[in-house]
């Protein structure tokens, strides 16, 4: 295996360089910076890049993000082309903006942990993000050494019925993780979502061999982390596979995963296909497969209330989304007509 491959390099990328100049040389971000990158492989353990001010006019989805597979210019130190990703996970951020977390990840490990933290609804919440993208999710449920009973969270996980691989450790010891390193074999990119104090980090020191990320306890009472990893970085492991740590989000607002909502909630849409209306608002329609469904007990009253509520979101924050870039592109071709016009005046043409 080369060094690309090490990082997680495929043929699909591969064949994206024939339509490139071939002096630029494809590497991978590793970290993104205020103006620029850091990237890998190089002759050192990494090099730091330049973003030109291009970048910045374009949507955020265009813009590189850790994971992505770019080509730069070496003699300048710029990156020149983002080459086509293999999916991305992405969120609305607080400041209502689209944030890509990673991309071209192969498998993804939703960080929960065995105390008051554990949210089976954000769970789905991750696990849509994931489907949409095409990633292999795998629920890990970290500090099991702070619970008497380990199997009602394992257990709330597989009645979600989606043959979500579930992992129930104490990240701290090795091991524990025999189960999550089957996981990274080399080659593989592998990505960590989670809240803050989950043990995410933890996971990463002890996979790592050696601590790289800063940890620190859960506040007591509530359960509720505090930040330690400050920004999205890539890890190479000595498995030969490259994991990503992430800040802990305490927002993950769906947003173009219309798809990856419809997989998590697979049972609700194939129970609808049976309603009488074809236009059926699952309520007090005569007819309604999914109300039978609950009224039999073969379906949760919760399920259906968080389908609800994360299809209502997703497709109003798409939409915002798609609005704002409309604008976005509007202001850019206004600013290129104006500096065309005043070139225009200035030359006299």
């Amino acid at each position: 295996m080369n060094e690309l491959e090490a990082y997680g390099w495929k043929p699909v990328f591969q064949q994206q360089l024939y339509e490139y100049d071939e002096s630029l040389v494809p590497v991978r971000v590793i970290e993104v910076q205020r103006t620029g990158l850091k990237v890998a492989p190089t002759q050192s353990d990494h090099a730091e890049i330049t973003l030109g001010g291009r970048w910045f006019q374009m949507p955020p989805d265009e813009r590189p993000t850790v994971g992505d597979w770019i080509l730069i210019d070496a003699a300048k130190g710029s990156a020149e082309v983002l080459l086509q990703r293999q999916g991305a996970i992405k969120r609305l951020a607080p400041d209502g903006e689209l944030q890509l977390i990673a991309a071209n990840i192969d498998t993804g490990f939703v960080v929960t942990s065995a105390n008051s933290d554990f949210n089976i609804a954000r769970i789905e919440r991750y696990l849509a993000a994931l489907m949409e993208a095409e990633i292999q999710p795998v629920v890990v449920i970290t500090k099991a050494d702070l619970s008497e009973d380990t199997d009602q969270y394992r257990q709330q996980v597989e009645a979600l019925g989606l043959s979500v691989f579930v992992e129930v450790v104490d990240a701290r010891e090795a091991p524990q993780l025999q189960g999550v390193a089957a996981w990274c074999t080399p080659g593989q990119s592998i990505a960590l979502l989670g809240s803050s104090g989950v043990g995410k980090s933890t996971l990463v020191n002890t996979l790592m061999g050696h601590e790289v990320q800063d940890t620190q306890a859960a506040r007591e009472g509530d359960d509720k982390g505090r930040h330690t990893t400050t920004h999205r970085s890539l890890h190479m492991l000595p498995s030969g596979a490259v994991i990503l740590d992430s800040p802990g989000m305490r927002e993950f607002q769906l947003t173009d995963v219309d798809d990856g909502v419809g997989s998590v909630f697979h049972d609700v849409e194939q129970l609808a296909e049976d309603c009488r209306f074809n236009d059926c608002a699952h309520g007090q329609e005569p007819g309604c497969a999914v109300q039978a469904a609950i009224a039999a007990g073969e379906l949760d009253e919760r399920r259906l209330q968080s389908y609800f509520k994360l299809l209502r979101e997703e497709r109003f924050n798409t939409e915002t989304i798609a609005e704002r870039h409309a604008r976005s592109r509007e202001f850019a071709k206004q600013v290129k007509q104006s500096g065309a016009r005043a070139k225009a005046r200035r030359t006299g043409q």
